[in-house]
């Protein structure tokens, strides 16, 4: 869009040292560059951006004792004008005593944003690892439309006790080639000691 807004000013002073007569070709072309382009992801060298990033993004979670069963719950809002429909989400440990322990399955997703007494509904997303960088993806199945809130809850179990943070990356479907990331906040756990005594 920058692009092609800085191709018009370059014409428009040729256009208007022409006089009245092309006060028509002037309006075409303002027409032309006013058309809303939120119904398509900016494209750059066959990456795929958000022309509205994701927001409103958060973690919560409601066990936060050391080696408890949990379920975190990571909700965002993808905006009416995002231009692209959410794929995935990329998670990034970045502090932490211990890595984080997702499990593998029976992820769900429920529409809006976090509520404790929600459950969500299973099939909707899958979660992937990589044990060589760390980096642990959320697949959306099928993907997360401009407009939507939504909050995907991922059965885990708390780690040893300390605070736990992510850089959070999130990708556009792209039909072309690996689309490109748009960084979000950093998400914050703590998890505390156990009360149990001995």
């Amino acid at each position: 869009m920058r692009l092609l807004f800085a191709s018009f000013l370059q014409l428009s002073p040729r256009i208007k040292r022409k006089g009245s007569v092309n006060k028509a070709a002037t309006l075409s072309l303002l027409f032309l560059f006013a058309q809303p382009l939120s119904a398509q992801s900016t494209e750059l060298y066959g990456l795929e951006f958000f022309e509205s990033p994701p927001k409103n993004i958060s973690i919560h979670n409601s066990y936060s004792n050391a080696y408890q069963r949990s379920y975190p719950v990571i909700s965002l809002e993808l905006p009416v004008n995002a231009g692209a429909n959410l794929k995935r989400i990329s998670l990034s440990q970045i502090n932490g005593t211990e890595r984080w322990k997702w499990r593998g399955k029976d992820l769900s997703v429920y529409s809006g944003f976090y509520n404790m007494r929600k459950r969500g509904e299973k099939g909707l997303a899958s979660i992937q690892f990589n044990n060589e960088s760390g980096i642990t993806e959320i697949v959306f199945t099928p993907s997360i439309k401009p407009g939507q809130i939504v909050s995907v809850v991922i059965p885990s179990i708390n780690p040893k006790q300390g605070v736990y943070e992510w850089s959070a990356s999130f990708y556009p479907e792209s039909p072309s080639l690996l689309p490109s990331q748009t960084l979000g906040p950093v998400l914050r756990l703590d998890v505390y000691r156990s009360n149990i005594r001995f």
